[in-house]
């Protein structure tokens, strides 16, 4: 292997690559620690000073094996959460489902347990940090926060002066993932960042506020994108990542063209306006 980590008999998915090649190679887990209720943060161990060296955004496809039907592996894409400054591991925010699969075999991950990992071309997106971009919206729901954090981290240590709006949605105040290091964000990048917690189960859920939430209640919406988030324009881009029913509401559908009728079309936004994770 040469001095960025690329061996000459295995393939990337970029150029220069991610540690991980398109084919899996194990590594093992160094920490696990709860995050919520329902999610864990997974430390896993990389060589002694060793970065991921992640395409930002981009996501890295975890091995299950046994898992999937009739006893066979199973893989589903993680995007890692942790900085490419960091050296000798990196992390990735677990959120375990009643009927998730992968998600259940990373639940019983402990240290010291080898997991095997890849990366191939459809988990790198065709946007890429440096962006290019002025003001940039963020609209995450859940687990969505994951690819956003990966590209607060080159973004804020950067000098490159980006606006960075996150509006991120949970069911509830106690389902907020990662909110310590977003606020921890926002108070040491108050001129650059600011992030909107919206809570809510359905869209006119306010009773968070009977247990004294201040915050934005219900779903991510309209309104909310207008009052709370960058306008359209030349220099700026909405970059949505969450479930498929987000997507849909929002854009129309979570790959296809924008849709006249959805909710960012409405407001303005064009097609190379709207980033989808």
């Amino acid at each position: 292997c040469d001095a960025s980590g690329k061996c000459a008999k295995l393939e990337y998915a970029t150029d220069p690559p991610c540690f991980f090649p398109t084919t899996f190679q194990e590594v093992t887990v160094k920490d696990v620690r709860k995050e919520t209720h329902n999610s864990k943060v997974i430390t896993f161990q990389l060589p002694e000073d060793t970065s991921l060296n992640l395409p930002v955004s981009s996501a890295i496809m975890m091995n299950a094996p046994g898992y999937g039907k009739d006893g066979k592996d199973v893989a589903k894409p993680y995007n890692p959460i942790s900085a490419n400054s960091v050296l000798g591991s990196f992390d990735l925010l677990v959120k375990v489902y009643e009927k998730g699969v992968v998600s259940k075999f990373a639940d019983t991950l402990k240290p010291g347990d080898s997991v095997a990992f890849k990366q191939i071309k459809p988990n790198v997106k065709p946007f890429r940090y440096p962006f290019g971009k002025q003001r940039l919206t963020m609209l995450a729901g859940g687990t969505g926060i994951a690819p956003m954090i990966q590209a607060l981290h080159p973004l804020l240590s950067g000098d490159d002066g980006t606006q960075i709006r996150l509006l991120y949605g949970n069911l509830s105040p106690a389902d907020i993932m990662l909110r310590r290091e977003l606020d921890k964000f926002a108070e040491k990048h108050a001129d650059r960042f600011e992030v909107t917690y919206v809570v809510g189960e359905h869209a006119d859920d306010d009773s968070a506020k009977d247990n004294g939430w201040i915050g934005e209640t219900g779903w991510i919406d309209k309104d909310k994108i207008r009052r709370l988030a960058f306008g359209p324009g030349e220099n700026s881009v909405i970059w949505v990542c969450g479930v498929d029913a987000m997507y849909n509401t929002l854009a129309g559908s979570r790959a296809g063209k924008l849709k006249a009728d959805s909710i960012l079309a409405e407001l303005g936004y064009t097609e190379d306006m709207v980033w989808r994770s």
